[in-house]
């Protein structure tokens, strides 16, 4: 299971390692970290700005997900969290 994460564009720039790490960018991934998760790039080595907010988290149930999705909510750097719905129909 996969949540997905659209960060503020100074957050993106230093996650993505084209900037100086930012106070929220290191407050993003100690939150990740907390949770033993790694975060990663969605669209890796693009120059666009809007696709490179974007990041996912692989998680391994619907439960921790949500755990997730909620501390990543009341974080400054995100301007949103979701579960990424299924590629399949059920």
């Amino acid at each position: 299971m996969q949540v997905t994460i659209q960060v503020s564009a100074d957050v993106a720039i230093a996650l993505n390692q084209r900037g100086p790490p930012t106070a929220e960018s290191r407050r993003l991934l100690r939150m990740i970290e907390i949770f033993g998760l790694t975060l990663e790039p969605m669209h890796l080595d693009t120059n666009d700005p809007n696709l490179q907010s974007y990041f996912t988290v692989e998680v391994p149930d619907y439960a921790i997900a949500q755990r997730v999705m909620d501390r990543l909510r009341q974080s400054e750097a995100v301007e949103a969290a979701y579960v990424k719905p299924p590629d399949d129909l059920p």
